[in-house]
């Protein structure tokens, strides 16, 4: 993805002159910028993952309620894939999956394969568990309504708890989104009021000693905020 190789050589292109006033710093920089981008990934594979584990509640629920109205598993499916187009449109991934286990169904493909292949390619732990619990209760006949809604229930009792938690720390984020702003802005505004004033920091090999330290600190202190933020439900 772009997205994140794009702010990664943003924020080191931006730590190169806050921090060394210098282009050959922005090439040394570059292990900082992998890190970043790796780090900006796995936030956006985490968006995506709990987008889809809510998405994947929806289906269940749209599920059950096909069951209890005495359709087969596999119409149940379809009949979920309907409703997941409603609410988030044909060309949502949530959506095209369960189009895709119907379409697998009506090729003769076993429904349990089917979920289960579901489960390897969206590679969420809910998802690999449902699909477990599903193609045993296929071959035990045990009762599908009941054990789909028991698990959408417990996938909406889990991102309930995770939307207080982020409900509660949405301030503190904020807060802590500030306070990193604060140090560059803090260079930046002296830097343009007072020109030259910072230049011994710069220019000597010792000044350039105390920025490496000082930026070590504040990329030390970023991942300690966002590790103490990071919360996993």
């Amino acid at each position: 993805m772009l997205v994140p190789l794009i702010k990664a050589e943003g924020a080191a292109a931006l730590f190169a002159w806050l921090f060394y006033r210098s282009i050959p710093a922005f090439v040394l920089l570059q292990p900082l910028a992998v890190c970043l981008q790796r780090n900006f990934r796995r936030k956006e594979r985490k968006r995506r993952e709990q987008k889809l584990g809510g998405q994947f509640k929806d289906g269940l629920l749209a599920m059950a309620v096909s069951l209890r109205a005495g359709h087969s598993a596999e119409n149940a499916f379809e009949d979920a894939a309907g409703e997941l187009a409603f609410l988030y449109g044909p060309e949502e991934r949530i959506t095209r999956e369960f189009q895709r286990v119907t379409a697998r169904t009506k090729m003769n493909v076993p429904l349990e394969q089917a979920v289960l292949e579901l489960a390897a390619r969206c590679s969420l732990p809910d998802i690999q568990t449902f699909s477990e619990v599903f193609s045993a209760a296929r071959r035990t006949g045990g009762e599908l309504g009941r054990i789909i809604l028991d698990t959408a229930q417990t996938l909406a009792g889990r991102l309930e708890v995770r939307e207080e938690i982020d409900t509660m720390l949405r301030g503190k984020q904020y807060e802590q989104k500030i306070m990193r702003a604060v140090p560059p802005l803090l260079l930046i505004y002296m830097d343009f009021t007072s020109p030259g004033f910072f230049s011994v920091l710069y220019e000597t090999l010792l000044g350039r000693g105390i920025m490496t330290g000082c930026m070590g600190v504040y990329l030390a202190a970023l991942y300690l905020a966002e590790r103490i933020s990071d919360i996993q439900v």
